[in-house]
């Protein structure tokens, strides 16, 4: 009988999720951000060509990374500094031998940025065949905000989206205009989030708030994490196209391509798809879309 994993051990930043039949003729490489399971990517991976080697780059298994989630008082690691560990791991891998398809989720995208801004610096800006970046918010000030400046009833809404991902069920939290005014705190509508759930078969009857408050608590810490990560980073514009997948129900719906027509020397690909954040990997019809998109045929 093998033996058991031990849960303690590092986990690997790097893993080959979809090898390919034989030579790659193409690869495609994720930076996932680490707040839902890496397994999110397996329908996409999946729907790719046999030809086509999908690698997946988990932020989630960076000790220090995860650390500064858990613990507001430990230090952030940079943008800069989780780019240049995935492309290294990329390098020890030999999985940027020839060009190749990056694609980032969420905060991903912002490393992905800076993985393709470092490249291009290098005069090997050609390894990127395309940069695709999934509901990502540009790092460019008019949308960077501190935890201070994040509107409550904006951060209650992702989290409740969240949280329907985790369960895999729909979560309609219905706020009223005069609720999500007066709403000082997300923490204080917490309850409003907790009855809505358990009225949609989300949670199951009898779930305590405290323990929704210390989930609420984890998702917050991420959230921080990933402000205080990208407050500092100031990238330069790329004189390079990128494409920004936006979902239905993105993280900031009435906010055209999230920022990114700043850093993009050309005009940005804007492609939209169903879903939501959060679930955008796993919607059939976006999966058709992004799998497509990031094997390189052409998208409608």
């Amino acid at each position: 009988m093998p033996p058991r994993p031990d849960p303690g051990a590092p986990r690997p930043v790097l893993r080959t999720l979809r090898a390919s039949d034989g030579p790659a003729a193409h690869r495609v490489c994720a930076v996932h951000p680490g707040a839902l399971a890496s397994g999110e990517w397996s329908a996409v991976a999946g729907r790719l060509p046999k030809d086509t080697a999908f690698h997946l780059l988990d932020l989630g298994n960076v000790p220090e990374f995860l650390a500064a989630a858990l613990d507001a008082r430990a230090p952030v690691v940079p943008v800069t500094a989780l780019a240049a560990r995935c492309l290294d791991e990329l390098a020890a891998a030999g999985a940027v031998a020839e060009p190749f398809t990056l694609v980032g989720w969420s905060f991903g995208g912002v490393v992905a940025y800076e993985m393709a801004a470092r490249l291009h610096a290098a005069g090997e800006g050609g390894a990127v065949r395309d940069l695709v970046l999934l509901d990502s918010i540009a790092p460019v000030p008019a949308f960077k905000r501190t935890d201070e400046l994040m509107e409550p009833a904006m951060l209650l809404d992702w989290f409740a989206m969240y949280l329907a991902a985790k369960r895999g069920r729909p979560l309609t939290l219905g706020l009223s205009a005069a609720e999500r005014r007066h709403l000082a705190a997300p923490e204080d509508g917490l309850a409003r989030v907790l009855e809505a759930a358990v009225a949609q078969h989300v949670l199951p009857a009898g779930t305590e708030l405290a323990g929704l408050r210390k989930l609420y608590a984890a998702y917050q810490g991420g959230l921080s994490r990933n402000n205080r990560s990208t407050a500092p980073y100031e990238p330069a514009p790329l004189d390079r196209a990128l494409t920004l997948v936006k979902p239905a129900g993105s993280l900031l719906p009435d906010s055209g391509d999230l920022g990114w027509s700043g850093l993009s020397g050309r005009p940005v690909r804007q492609v939209d798809v169903p879903g939501d954040h959060y679930t955008m990997l796993r919607d059939p019809e976006a999966v058709g879309v992004l799998s497509g998109l990031l094997a390189g045929s052409a998208v409608a």
